[in-house]
């Protein structure tokens, strides 16, 4: 097996070989605070702003009168939003406002005195060791925001119970990862994260996309009894101290509208949706420009997608999670057709940059564990073995049993129904990785009863 991960008989691979080596250093260098960019230093829109000054005023109004002597009654601001609806950039602009006005003195507020904001405690926290990493790295930009301030769910709840003190703020980045079981083994010994931290702060602000849950140790849904339910939670809490806004404007894909139908209909209903017209060959040009393709040949998409990376950096296959992967220092590959055979991203707790910003990675295949939460400017995504074609129905017809994240798939005493959860943590898989790419996505189907299905769509 060579560096490069091609098979030894694939006819490109001299070519990709030379691509390789001149390629050089220059795109880590020139995109490798692009994911810090887009959460530092970006312009709010309309909808943002307006959201993010509510949220500030439904955080002083709770704050101000929250009851030290009712534990657990924290008051909660739910953000919900689909992938690539801004949530992490409106939580990023709250918590640098936050720590300012926790920091400043003086008379601040509109009738001159304190600010209820002032001399608070408050923190970030996301269950995402990428996430984190990214955000530790943001902070160091802002005079207001220290590593401290930052956590982990688990260790933040151990670190407040410890100390016998309660949080002001606290707000949960991809609320959807939470433990929503008991995990011994990351020394979490509560039922539930949002539980124990609606008893260890005063409010909440709560960033949140259910379509995101990726694991039974972590499920989240108001739909069945599996799992935890937000909506359960945040219906127990008085009306006066609780909001919800959904976010509904896409800032990361940016698509036509017919190509975020296409990732709708596939990653949500599970249908084989129609090619979108926009994307056909005699179709007139749209905007916003975007590039979509279905790809016959993995190698094809693999060799076309780093003519994209060489052009502008942050170009990645993707996979879900249907090859198999061990965390034993060894490397795994993922092989699709007879010249396609790249090795999974390798485990790096210890990289500084996000997976999607190193060089190596190009020569790597990410999972939805690597790429949830950032962005890339294209995305080749492979849809797996347990994604196979019902023809009866005209549908995609899922094989849980060659889903091969094991651990995702662990049972748990709050899970009644775990092949519904299955089914629903590879469906939320597949739309994870369909809504990475900012200006492309390319798909390619493992399966040769879907992909020809998919092929067959573009002449429909």
């Amino acid at each position: 097996m060579t560096e490069s991960g091609w098979n030894k008989t694939a006819p490109r691979r001299r070519n990709y070989k030379r691509a390789k080596r001149d390629n050089g250093a220059a795109p880590t260098q020139d995109f490798e605070s692009s994911a810090m960019n887009k959460l530092s230093h970006v312009t709010l829109s309309a909808e943002q702003q307006s959201l993010r000054d509510k949220v500030l005023k439904f955080t002083r109004d709770n704050l101000g009168k929250h009851d030290p002597a009712v534990p657990g009654k924290a008051s909660m601001f739910v953000i919900e939003g689909d992938a690539g609806t801004g949530k992490s950039v409106i939580l990023n602009s709250l918590f640098n406002e936050f720590q300012r006005l926790a920091s400043a003195k003086g008379t601040t507020s509109a009738d001159n005195g304190p600010d209820v904001l002032q001399g608070t405690s408050n923190f970030l926290v996301v269950n995402h060791p990428e996430m984190l990493k990214l955000y530790l790295r943001i902070c160091k930009q802002f005079k207001y925001i220290t590593c401290s301030s930052l956590e982990r769910p688990t260790s933040l709840v151990n670190k407040l119970t410890k100390d016998k003190r309660m949080a002001d703020v606290v707000i949960i980045d991809e609320a959807h990862l939470l433990a929503t079981s008991k995990d011994a083994f990351k020394k979490f010994y509560g039922n539930n994260h949002l539980e124990e931290l609606m008893s260890l702060a005063k409010v909440l602000i709560v960033v949140y996309d259910a379509k995101q849950a990726l694991r039974m140790g972590s499920y989240w849904d108001d739909d069945t009894e599996n799992g935890s339910s937000l909506k359960s939670y945040y219906d127990a809490i008085p009306a006066a101290n609780k909001d919800w806004h959904r976010l509904k404007q896409q800032f990361r894909v940016a698509a036509p509208d017919d190509v975020l139908q296409w990732i709708d209909t596939i990653s949500t209903k599970g249908r084989i949706p129609k090619f979108p017209a926009s994307m056909k060959a005699d179709a007139a040009p749209v905007t916003p420009t975007f590039d979509f393709k279905l790809w016959d040949d993995c190698g094809e998409m693999y060799e076309a997608l780093r003519a994209k990376n060489d052009e502008m950096g942050q170009c990645r296959v993707l996979s879900t999670y249907d090859f198999p992967y061990r965390l034993d220092g060894r490397d795994y590959f993922v092989e699709c057709g007879d010249n396609f055979k790249v090795r999974w991203d390798r485990y790096q707790p210890r990289a500084v940059a996000p997976w999607s910003e190193r060089q190596d990675s190009f020569d790597e295949v990410g999972s939805v564990y690597t790429i949830q939460g950032f962005d890339l400017n294209y995305a080749a995504v492979i849809l797996g073995r347990s994604i196979g074609y019902n023809a009866a129905n005209d549908s995609i017809e899922l094989r849980p049993e060659l889903y091969d994240d094991h651990a995702g798939f662990t049972k748990k005493k709050n899970i009644s129904t775990p092949d519904t959860v299955k089914h629903k943590i590879i469906m939320n898989s597949i739309n994870v990785l369909l809504t990475r790419g900012v200006k492309g996505l390319y798909v390619y189907a493992y399966d040769d009863a879907l992909r020809e299905r998919l092929s067959r769509s573009r002449e429909e």
